[in-house]
């Protein structure tokens, strides 16, 4: 069974039990879980630790998911706070090493919302920090759920997948301001953002939406595994 590195959502723990537990409580929403077990793949938390570096956790997997999450920290891409919530830099810290080690490796990657946010990020991109309001309603959430329509390139992986248009779930305020170097954009809502991007060696795959949650994360997913397989 293939092995899939899983990022976790990184939670603050309140101050009057830090000091005993530590700063932050790791989790995720079982249906990323699921999402990969259907698909045959063993999905494994991969948490921050100093005594092994990135590289050498990742040697043991065959794949990275980078995982959805709160907004990252404007100073990773050379910004000020301009609209961001709350933005916190450590997961996004952690979770920039994992992707840069799992490239080096050339290993599958999968990026999820913030997942492909970081993965711009790390390839020296900035984000629009607060969608202006539109006719395309972008910012879902849990309890609030949105779904719009993205238009997929022809001659990329999302098109053989789903054809020329697709509807997703959607829980985003920020978006890739341009494309990352060593990409190219293969998906945009109709309003123009950013909504899926592929590396030029086809080894990574970033999506604004959130797969685990509407129909497009069995075949996304399937493709993951095809890669992993490989």
């Amino acid at each position: 069974m293939l092995k899939v590195a899983v990022t976790q959502v990184w939670y603050d723990n309140e101050p009057g039990i830090s000091g005993e537990y530590g700063p932050f409580q790791y989790g995720l929403n079982h249906s990323y879980a699921a999402l990969l077990d259907r698909a045959g793949l063993l999905p494994l938390a991969v948490l921050p630790v100093n005594s092994v570096t990135p590289m050498e956790i990742l040697a043991d997997f065959d794949a990275l998911v980078l995982t959805g999450g709160g907004d990252p920290s404007p100073y990773l891409f050379g910004r000020t706070d301009q609209g961001s919530r709350n933005p916190k830099p450590y997961r996004s810290t952690w979770d920039l090493k994992l992707y840069r080690a799992a490239r080096e490796l050339d290993m599958p990657v999968l990026g999820i919302c913030l997942g492909m946010q970081l993965m711009g990020i790390a390839e020296g991109v900035a984000l629009i920090q607060d969608i202006p309001p539109g006719e395309v309603f972008h910012d879902g959430s849990a309890g609030n759920p949105a779904k719009h329509t993205v238009i997929l390139e022809p001659v990329s992986r999302l098109y053989s997948l789903f054809g020329e248009k697709v509807s997703v779930a959607t829980s985003h305020h920020q978006a890739l301001e341009e494309t990352p170097p060593g990409y190219t954009v293969t998906a945009r809502s109709e309003d123009g953002l950013i909504e899926a991007i592929e590396s030029t060696d086809g080894l990574a795959l970033g999506v604004q939406w959130h797969p685990e949650r509407d129909t497009t994360g069995g075949p996304i997913v399937d493709t993951l595994m095809e890669l992993a397989g490989r």
